[in-house]
């Protein structure tokens, strides 16, 4: 399939952005729990939100139809 052809198929785009930060004494767990949290809140149909204290937490936005650009930068397979 053509670049203009994808383009046509895919486009609108859907996008979710989620932003995870902890401090170096943060362990992988507690990581999993804030993605398991903005889980959470997008089945109970949040679109964005956040939670933090400075240098601990979450942020995440959905956004249904984004016209471009995609996040990445080659098409699939490729570096």
């Amino acid at each position: 399939m053509s670049n203009e052809n994808w383009i046509a198929h895919a486009y609108p785009l859907q996008q979710l952005t989620i932003k995870l930060q902890g401090t170096r004494h943060s362990d992988k767990a507690a990581i999993v729990a804030q993605l398991e949290t903005v889980l959470a809140r997008l089945k109970a149909g949040d679109t964005s939100g956040q939670d933090h204290d400075d240098d601990f937490g979450y942020a995440f936005e959905y956004v249904q139809a984004v016209p471009g650009p995609s996040f990445f930068d080659a098409p699939a397979g490729f570096e």
